[in-house]
């Protein structure tokens, strides 16, 4: 079997590296696989649209591959540069480089005459070649095309460009001011690197609000008046693996999971209760400007901004309460968050409406006090920078060469757990999700083993339909993003098809062949949906899985915080 894959991103490398190895544990003839990758190296996104100081939003621990762990010294986030050398090392390590072919354009694909698919690709050298092939992987995934949204009179400003396009702080010069148009995670990195450097005046835009989520559990303080106040020397756990799993995904009976009910529950706890016990207001980790209203605010519906906590404190300064309700005052009694002071404020607008000839911002009334506040003044940006993230393209799809053949499906036609068409089960679109808040790369990685299980024809039992619904987040007609899910659900859902989600009775059998292994029960009800923990059993079962849980993914266990210390 011949298999195309398509982007080397973090999905490709990873669907790559799980078909080399369906021969050893299927007992398949060797797959004959190419991976294409446009650039001159691998990473995808990370590759060539990274900036100044960029950092992941999702912690080592959940973005890491399940068998290549991270290294020891490395911090809770990569870099950006840290993880295009973490995933050439994946590369080398599994020694995929013989695959895969770099600076090679895929031109069009089209179904074939005497095989599945005809993929066309050009070499570095310009030479165009055609290769036959039985399967194809598409993992060119969810931002390739700059999404710049139409405003009106835009021309009239000295500085224009997209996200895709920024590096640097020294893009916006110096005493300009700077206009930052989308309030998700790149627009809070742009809006941090700006508000550090030597701008006049900052602000972030918004359409209709975001939801402000911290990357690490909020440092909290019992009793400051009685344990002291001083904030904590050590780093807080990354919030993306202090949850408990075993109720909210592994032993959750289906009518249970299909309601809303453990959405209800995500929402009032780790939302409403957790922004408010962590920050005061109940739309965000101390947020008091840009909530959302709609009937978006719901963790069935919305996607966190991790990166909210970089330009927390710039945002919200002005914002905070200057009298605070008893409420407040009693829950500061209790607990302390940490709030160090600021020297500058990022102003709030809703997105602007239009630009008039003479550059100046011109903002609608909406009823939002930062409408109002922003309208009071003349916002004339020397520099606009549009954050509002990127489009999915298939342009080697259903091209002409394709005319009179059956068409082929894009990401959004996969209606069997977002992978593959029911019609088409040798095209598979993996990393084509995005969870409301966890991390793509993990995700691909269980994608690429049920996908390559499905081309092979190992799938251990018929996917219920029914199971596909559960993990998905609820959007709106017009949602720009209509991919997301629930990142533990639709895991542990990956899980299950594999053949990889290990019992409560497996896991206490396990734990006597494991070194400390009385941590491996523990972790494996209390620790998040680490795909390692998918790894101790099935047909992708890993020998080093049992010890990476209760050794380096221990340490998601013991760096939390009880009331009065460190567990350990």
């Amino acid at each position: 079997m011949r298999v195309a894959i398509i982007g080397g991103g973090p999905s490709g490398i990873v669907q790559l590296k799980v078909l080399t190895e369906a021969y050893l544990r299927f007992s398949v003839p060797h797959l004959e696989l190419r991976l294409f990758e446009s650039h001159n190296r691998l990473g995808g996104i990370f590759s060539h649209h990274s900036y100044e100081d960029a950092e992941l939003v999702s912690s080592k621990y959940l973005t890491a591959f399940s068998d290549f762990r991270p290294r020891r010294g490395d911090p809770d986030f990569f870099s950006s540069d840290r993880y295009l050398e973490y995933l050439d090392e994946y590369a080398t390590h599994f020694e995929l480089w013989p695959y895969i072919n770099l600076n090679t354009w895929v031109k069009s694909i089209r179904r074939g005459d005497s095989s599945e698919h005809v993929v066309t690709y050009r070499t570095a050298s310009g030479e165009e070649i055609e290769w036959e092939c039985d399967a194809i992987a598409i993992c060119s995934g969810v931002h390739a095309i700059p999404n710049i949204p139409n405003l009106p009179g835009i021309q009239h400003v000295p500085v224009v460009m997209h996200s895709a396009d920024f590096k640097s702080r020294e893009q916006f010069g110096k005493g300009q001011t700077s206009m930052v148009i989308g309030s998700g995670e790149t627009g809070a990195d742009i809006c941090h690197l700006a508000v550090t450097g030597d701008t006049d005046r900052v602000i972030l835009c918004h359409r209709d609000g975001w939801l402000g989520a911290p990357k690490r559990v909020p440092g909290q303080k019992f009793l400051p008046w009685l344990f002291g106040s001083e904030p904590y020397d050590y780093p807080q756990l990354p919030l993306d693996v202090s949850q408990v799993t075993l109720f909210d995904s592994m032993y959750v009976h289906p009518i249970v999971r299909d309601s809303m009910i453990v959405w209800n529950f995500y929402h009032f706890m780790g939302i409403s209760a957790g922004g408010w016990l962590c920050g005061d207001s109940i739309y965000g980790i101390d947020q008091f400007v840009g909530q959302i209203y709609s009937e978006r605010f719901h963790a069935s519906r919305v996607f966190f901004n991790k990166a909210w906590q970089r330009i927390s404190n710039h945002v919200s300064a002005p914002w905070r309460p200057t009298k605070w309700p008893l409420a407040s005052r009693i829950r500061r009694f209790f607990f302390k968050t940490d709030i160090p002071s600021v020297s500058r404020i990022i102003e709030v607008a809703p997105n602007p409406s239009h630009i008039s000839e003479d550059g100046v911002a011109h903002f609608p009334l909406n009823g939002r006090p930062e409408s109002e506040h922003i309208n009071e003044t003349v916002v004339k940006p020397d520099v606009v920078i549009f954050a509002t993230g990127y489009l999915p393209a298939f342009p080697y799809l259903n091209i002409p060469e394709n005319s009179g053949r059956k068409p082929y499906p894009v990401a959004f036609d996969a209606d069997v757990r977002q992978i593959w068409n029911s019609d088409d089960p040798t095209v598979g679109f993996i990393g084509f999700v995005r969870p409301g808040f966890g991390a793509i790369p993990p995700l691909a990685e269980m994608q690429a083993m049920l996908f390559t299980m499905n081309l092979i024809n190992r799938i251990p039992r018929p996917l219920d339909p029914e199971d596909e619904w559960h993990y998905r987040i609820i959007h709106t007609p017009d949602a720009r993003v209509s991919y997301g899910v629930e990142h533990d659900s639709y895991a542990y859902q990956l899980a299950k098809d594999i053949d990889g989600a290990p019992t409560f009775s497996e896991v206490l059998k396990m734990a006597f062949r494991t070194k400390n292994g009385w941590r491996l029960p523990y972790i494996w009800a209390a620790g998040a949906s680490f795909n390692t923990k998918f790894r101790m059993r099935g047909p992708w079962k890993w020998e080093g899985a049992c010890e990476v849980m209760t050794g380096e993914l221990w340490e998601t266990i013991s760096r939390r915080e009880g009331l009065f210390e460190r567990q350990v």
